[in-house]
């Protein structure tokens, strides 16, 4: 009896113990719930706001999206107007070069119809002046008639200087007539020779540019592209403000493009945009540097 007693008095601070362990662990876990609760209602309120966040930025890359594709049509439609200005351009220019063509084909026309009524007067008063000539050498005075006395009040019938001798040999616009006639037959050589004998009878004639210029597509035609370039600088130098200047210029120009010279080439080209701008050959040559701006 007495050691059921003392057992149970032994068995009691155990039991004691084991109660309040018990009690405080049951503590703990309601601070911890309590603590996972607030920990739980940071985390939503967090991810409350992340999830705003993503939003306002999906809604804002939406927008950068939406004008990104806006400025892309915009760029697209400026690009294929800037390709139909640069086709209508080209057509423009491809259809006043042509114009230009045109024009020159007809005043050439004119320019060569001139110079045969020219080339035909000259020699009209040419055969004029030799009729005249023979006239006066073969006309005899009647058998009855006396030769004038001098002093007797009659004139001498051939004063010195009184008569003009017939011209030597054909005119300017004969002699570039006569180049003109034998370039178009193909005879580059002998077109070459009346339009240098032009040049040595008639220097400052009107004529002499073009006699000059002839001599050039003389050697053009040939394939001597040194002597024509030559001769062409040549027409500049003499004659820079006659009409075939800028066009031997452009013939220079086009010469040296050809061949793969474009910084000579195009220097010229300025040249003549620069010294002739409202000659044909300048609306030509600002069509080379157009073309060749970035």
């Amino acid at each position: 009896m007495i050691a059921s007693r003392s057992i149970r008095a032994l068995c009691a601070p155990v039991v004691i113990l084991t109660a309040g362990a018990c009690f405080a662990t049951r503590g703990d876990v309601r601070v911890l719930q309590s603590d996972l609760q607030v920990v739980r209602g940071d985390l939503h309120a967090t991810r409350g706001e992340l999830l705003a966040r993503d939003s306002a930025f999906a809604r804002a890359l939406a927008d950068v999206a939406a004008s990104l594709a806006v400025i892309d049509d915009t760029v697209r439609s400026m690009h294929a107007t800037t390709m139909r200005l640069r086709g209508d351009v080209r057509e423009d220019l491809q259809s006043i070069r042509q114009q230009l063509i045109t024009i020159q084909e007809r005043t050439g026309e004119s320019s060569r119809r001139i110079q045969e009524l020219r080339a035909q007067l000259e020699s009209d008063a040419a055969d004029r002046a030799a009729a005249d000539m023979g006239a006066r050498d073969t006309t005899k005075p009647p058998a009855n008639a006396r030769p004038p006395v001098a002093g007797a009040g009659n004139a001498p019938a051939n004063p010195a200087g009184a008569v003009t001798n017939a011209p030597a040999g054909p005119g300017p616009a004969q002699l570039y007539q006569l180049g003109q006639d034998q370039f178009r037959r193909g005879s580059a050589g002998s077109a070459r020779a009346a339009y240098t004998q032009l040049l040595t009878q008639y220097p400052t004639s009107d004529l002499a540019p073009d006699a000059l210029y002839g001599v050039a597509e003389t050697w053009a035609s040939e394939g001597n592209n040194v002597s024509a370039d030559s001769v062409y600088a040549l027409v500049v130098e003499r004659y820079p403000k006659s009409q075939r200047a800028p066009t031997a210029l452009y013939k220079r120009a086009t010469a040296l493009r050809v061949v793969g010279q474009t910084e000579q080439a195009r220097a010229l080209f300025q040249q003549i945009v620069d010294k002739y701008p409202k000659s044909d050959a300048a609306l030509l040559a600002e069509g080379f540097l157009g073309a060749r701006r970035p």
